[in-house]
């Protein structure tokens, strides 16, 4: 047992009793006397004992732990120790409560006992502790003992030279603006890069907690495998690039893909197809087409031209379509702005700035973040949930918005729609021919032939009938699967004026004519739902879906 320098006796609350330590004198001038334990008792109103049985522990004077006399006041007296173990058993802390007056101060035999009695045995830290006693540390929580962790088993890893999850889901910079400039998709490495390197397993190792019992580790798994593919070479466990280009994983192989940088397609270039990816430095002149396999990035703004790419565009200024600009990608697309064009995106759509008069296919979400984040004019189909800031204008635009279906699943359904009212309209136009041949029927003598063509028409007639009968029952089992995702929802951080629509699948919303502001808008249960929006204290359910802060693509 240890204790503080210079201590020569002391005497303490444990467990309802009154305990001494009497310590061996380090000099003469440090003998303990009966008289000077009795007035120590007396102050602490500890029931007296014999002095004799002071005497006795005196002359032993070797620090062991005599329990004097029954002492329930001195657990409102003392320092109180709190104890907090986690639930994995692996950390302990303690919180002490100041002692009162005549108290005395917390001691390192109180931390013993405390430990002793729960069975802390590994990992205490008794630095901490006698920091604790020595600068008398109240009413905070202190670790003063932790387990060791086990070390789990990992068969060997591959260490990645590029970014395997670049762009996901955005850089954002302080005010939650983002920085499309930085967004490069691209990762062009030259030849001879290192791209990927084996990384040594780690062999499994025990653990303890802090009650001495071991916490077994997991075996080494089989560890991660990865291909060398086209454009790379493999050499001693390692994969370099083989030739310049953009580096990225496909199918469970890296592989490095052309990629062709242009100043400008225009009249100089013509019309650019590539199996690839493109960096376009400058821009697309009006009534050009670019089509890549792999990414585009866009540095200027563009007007009334068609992009497609097999993966993301990167509108690095943006778009004004002039109601001709087209931009397709089978992954996501991220611009500045977007104004009189058509997007279509298998992916996401993300917008540092405005959205007007403009049509949106989206299969994943729209994300209008910094600037003025408002969509105006034009239709937009998102499978996902919305955010921006606001929808409509004060000039009551027609906007509108329609949520939580896919937008290819709601296109074929309106098309079938509309080929019904023309099987319809056909029917109608069948059975006025009819009526109108029946009509010369009536008189004697009439031509064979209109009763061939009244045959005819009738048959035709019966065609379309058995059309349009298959007609409504496939959209009546399309308007079933068009039932809005419950996950969908639409925030608008600061209003939906008049005139915008929003859409749950086939669920129409209309706000009054005073607008609808701060508002969370969903569809639930069959019916629609609105919260408030306070930014502090977005509902869990929504909160779960939006974007987090997170590393930066590179």
């Amino acid at each position: 047992m240890s204790r503080k320098p210079n201590e020569r006796f002391s005497l303490y609350y444990r467990n309802g009793y009154a305990v001494l330590r009497v310590f061996p004198p380090s000099s003469p001038g440090d003998q303990v006397y009966a008289e000077e334990i009795a007035n120590r008792m007396k102050l602490l109103q500890i029931p007296m004992v014999r002095m004799k049985i002071l005497e006795e522990i005196i002359e032993r004077a070797d620090g062991t732990r005599e329990t004097l006399v029954e002492w329930p006041a001195g657990a409102s007296l003392s320092p109180q120790l709190n104890l907090r173990i986690s639930e994995d058993k692996m950390q302990a802390e303690i919180l002490i409560d100041p002692p009162r007056v005549g108290g005395g101060t917390v001691t390192r035999e109180q931390f013993e006992h405390l430990l002793e009695d729960h069975g802390i045995t590994s990992g205490i830290d008794w630095e901490a502790v006698s920091c604790c006693v020595e600068k008398e540390t109240y009413n905070k929580w202190l670790i003063i003992a932790s387990g060791v962790p086990a070390v789990h088993g990992k068969g060997g890893r591959i260490r990645y030279h590029f970014n395997i999850d670049r762009g996901r889901p955005f850089k954002e910079l302080p005010g939650g603006r983002i920085d499309l400039k930085e967004l490069n998709f691209i990762q062009y490495k030259k030849k001879g890069d290192l791209l990927t390197e084996k990384v040594d397993p780690v062999f499994p190792k025990e653990g303890f907690n802090i009650f001495g019992e071991t916490v077994e580790a997991l075996p080494m798994d089989e560890g991660e495998t990865i291909q060398a593919g086209a454009g790379t070479l493999l050499r001693d466990d390692c994969i370099y690039a083989d030739e310049d280009g953009n580096v990225r994983i496909e199918k469970g192989a890296v592989i490095i893909e052309p990629v062709v940088t242009v100043n400008n397609v225009d009249y100089e270039t013509g019309n650019l197809e590539f199996d690839g990816s493109v960096i376009v430095k400058g821009t697309i002149a009006d009534g050009f087409s670019v089509k890549v396999s792999g990414d585009l990035q866009i540095a200027k703004s563009v007007g009334r031209i068609h992009a497609e790419a097999g993966r993301n565009v990167i509108l690095q200024s943006g778009i004004n379509g002039d109601k001709e600009g087209r931009i397709r990608a089978g992954g996501d697309i991220y611009a500045r702005f977007v104004e009189s064009s058509l997007l279509i995106s298998s992916g996401s759509l993300i917008v540092t700035g405005s959205i007007l008069h403009s049509t949106l296919n989206v299969s994943g979400h729209l994300l209008l973040e910094g600037g003025r984040s408002e969509i105006i004019g034009g239709l937009g189909v998102v499978r996902g949930w919305v955010k921006c800031r606001k929808i409509g204008s004060l000039y009551e635009t027609r906007t509108n918005l329609i949520v939580g279906v896919e937008p290819e699943e709601l296109d074929a359904f309106l098309d079938h729609l509309k080929q019904l009212d023309q099987k319809r309209d056909k029917l109608d136009n069948l059975d006025r021919q009819i009526q109108f041949y029946a009509k010369k029927n009536t008189h004697p003598g009439t031509d064979p032939s209109i009763m061939r063509q009244i045959e005819i028409l009738e048959k035709e007639a019966g065609k379309i009938t058995k059309e349009i009968k298959a007609f409504q029952e496939t959209i009546k089992n399309m308007r079933k699967n068009l039932q809005p995702d419950p996950d969908s929802f639409v925030l608008a951080e600061d209003m939906i004026y008049p005139g915008a629509k929003i859409s749950f699948g086939l669920n129409d919303f209309l706000p009054d004519n005073r607008g609808t502001r701060k508002t969370i808008l969903q569809f639930k249960e069959g019916r629609f739902r609105e919260t408030g929006y306070n930014p502090a204290q977005i509902p869990r359910d929504i909160a779960r879906h939006l974007p987090k802060d997170t590393e930066p693509p590179v």
